[in-house]
């Protein structure tokens, strides 16, 4: 058992070291922008939206509602059948529709390909991408807000993601990933002029990179994770800014979150994995975001060594003291878990103090989301397990058209 509590200590120092070893190299950051935007660009958005037809016209009706008018020819929905009573709502708006034909090559990524490739050929070009998925809606000052991103110079720039479905306790503790991912880790990334994670939908893609891409390059389960380590290791600037905010449907139930983050998991190692060698080809160049570059590289590995030192040092402890007594075993089992739950209560009331400036939430919910969203973040186990023996998950689509339960200014929910 001393091996067992060795092997714990060690992890959970290699932990913190690598913590503070991200830390001091954040510090060697300069961010490279591209030439300040146009004062009116050209402005292109594209919805991936396969059966969407539950969800699509509330995002369509917000983009028609922006401060900044985005002409209707300028919008593309991407949908994979004519069939689709899908396209009949966006010829009720007057916008584009496009048919895929690639439909062996899953994943939202090929979708964007096939619809940014179509463009490409026909040499249609914009200065600004928006992409969206087809259950968001906008805030009336999204665009607005974001082009300030693009006219400073960013070349890739996200939202503020918030939620339309706040009346269950269930999908807004699956919401608080995206926020924890967007005002804790990336907040403090660019405070060190970093680089951000995008986290799958509302952000843009400057013009020239599509020019330079001819396409869009990034495919996997996690397309957003996957382009995040590509804009590090090729130094391009990326942001994030609080004032655009756009809601976001989230899972209502837990099968649906954990198959989704399954996949989440397999695409995030199935990169991380990917780009290892990229990073170390990179760091020899003294490249101006170095601080980016290692953060990315050494990833989640702080924080999966101090969970399992911790577990690991507990495990040994248990064993030693309580080898023979089965009852006070047990007990110390107990006391454990009730232990971490309480910490990750008083995690999760300190990030609704914060996260209820931007979404109030109604009491019911709010109580909800303390006692179970420790429940939740401990459930990532079981994902990773189901990641684990399951490799071969594929993607699956996820149904959106739940009850709403906010309206946006003008925007109805349905």
């Amino acid at each position: 058992m001393r091996i067992v509590l060795l092997l714990g200590t060690l992890l959970l120092f290699l932990g913190l070291f690598l913590t503070y070893f991200v830390k001091f190299f954040s510090k060697k950051n300069k961010i490279t922008l591209e030439k300040k935007g146009k004062k009116n660009p050209n402005i292109c958005i594209l919805i991936p939206a396969r059966d969407e037809s539950k969800v699509i016209e509330n995002l369509l009706i917000s983009i028609e509602q922006q401060s900044i008018k985005i002409p209707s020819k300028n919008i593309y929905v991407i949908v994979e059948s004519e069939k689709d009573p899908t396209v009949k709502i966006v010829k009720k708006h007057q916008m584009n529709y496009f048919v895929r034909k690639k439909l062996d090559l899953k994943t939202k990524g090929y979708a964007l390909e096939e619809m940014v490739e179509d463009l490409v050929q026909k040499n249609i070009y914009y200065d600004v991408y928006f992409i969206f998925d087809a259950d968001n809606v906008l805030d009336p000052l999204f665009i607005e807000n974001m082009l300030k991103d693009y006219q400073k110079g960013y070349a890739v720039s996200t939202g503020y993601r918030s939620l339309k479905n706040t009346d269950s306790y269930f999908p807004v503790s699956a919401g608080l990933t995206y926020f924890l991912v967007n005002e804790v880790r990336n907040r403090l990334s660019l405070r060190k002029n970093g680089n951000i994670i995008l986290s799958g939908t509302g952000y843009y893609i400057h013009g020239n990179l599509i020019k330079k891409w001819q396409t869009f390059p990034f495919h996997s389960f996690t397309e957003d994770y996957e382009s995040s380590l590509y804009y590090t290791v090729e130094g391009i600037s990326t942001n994030y800014r609080e004032d655009a905010i756009f809601y976001d449907e989230q899972p209502t139930d837990y099968k649906t979150s954990i198959n989704q983050r399954s996949r989440w998991i397999k695409g995030y190692f199935t990169n991380w994995f990917q780009y290892q060698k990229k990073f170390q080809k990179k760091k020899k160049e003294t490249p101006h975001n170095l601080g980016s570059i290692i953060e990315m590289q050494v990833g989640i590995l702080p924080i999966i060594c101090i969970v399992l030192g911790i577990v690991l040092i507990f495990i040994s402890l248990l064993i030693e003291f309580s080898s023979s007594l089965r009852s006070i075993f047990i007990f110390y089992i107990l006391l454990f878990l009730l232990s971490l739950y309480i910490i990750l209560i008083l995690f999760t009331i300190g990030i609704l103090w914060v996260f209820e400036r931007n979404t109030p939430l109604k009491r019911k919910v709010r109580i909800g989301v303390i006692l179970y969203h420790p429940i939740f973040l401990i459930s990532y186990v079981h994902a990773f397990f189901v990641f684990l023996f399951h490799p071969n998950l594929s993607w699956n689509k996820i149904e959106h058209g739940k009850k709403d339960s906010i309206e946006v200014k003008n925007v109805k929910f349905m």
